[in-house]
């Protein structure tokens, strides 16, 4: 039912077999996160955790920080609270829906997400149902994501957001309309696809 999942820093952690896989993906939006933020007693939210790899790998990496992750399905929030003992670390995984309002607005320095890549009939839909809510946009759609950036984001704070390359016109179009801004844009290559970490402010 569980795959492991090897840590960079040597904790093993799991996922599950047909969900969504771990990716270099993971790896490049949490360490630009890591580039840009560097100390500070910061307040994360993660959308849409998963397994939790995001939280616990910012969490090992600057343990000052209080990491919150939030997942809609339960069976997700098990399993990431799970890993985060097994990693050591003090993350708190929530199960919520990220269209609701959890917390006060502003809450938040940073709000992270690597978020369904896929709108919904826009590709292949697999049969296992976590696979395709992690893939396609069925439970949230993109716009619900940059709501919830503006929503839970203080005003001084910065969003990270990781979609394909191919989708920035509507990563654009979305981040106008909650009155946000991008402040910088990483771009990754891989033999698949482009990915794009587009780092968003209040304006």
């Amino acid at each position: 039912m569980y795959k492991p999942v090897l840590l960079p820093f040597g904790k093993t952690i799991f996922q599950t077999k047909t969900g969504h896989s771990i990716s270099s993906d993971t790896e490049f939006l949490v360490n630009k996160i890591l580039s840009q933020h560097h100390s500070g007693n910061l307040k994360v939210l993660e959308l849409g955790s998963g397994n939790g790899i995001i939280s616990i790998m910012l969490s090992h990496y600057q343990p000052n920080w209080e990491c919150t992750g939030i997942e809609i399905q339960a069976q997700l929030v098990k399993l990431s609270q799970h890993n985060c003992k097994s990693a050591g670390v003090g993350a708190t995984f929530i199960e919520s829906d990220l269209r609701e309002n959890r917390f006060p607005p502003g809450s938040f320095d940073l709000v992270v997400s690597n978020p369904p890549y896929f709108p919904l009939n826009s590709s292949k839909i697999s049969p296992d149902k976590e696979r395709t809510i992690s893939r396609h946009e069925i439970l949230c759609t993109m716009a619900n994501i940059f709501r919830a950036v503006k929503y839970n984001l203080k005003c001084n704070g910065y969003g990270y957001i990781m979609y394909p390359h191919k989708r920035i016109g509507d990563i654009e179009k979305n981040t106008k309309k909650v009155d946000l801004k991008i402040n910088k844009k990483f771009i990754l290559n891989s033999l698949k696809r482009e990915i794009i970490i587009v780092k968003l402010v209040h304006k």
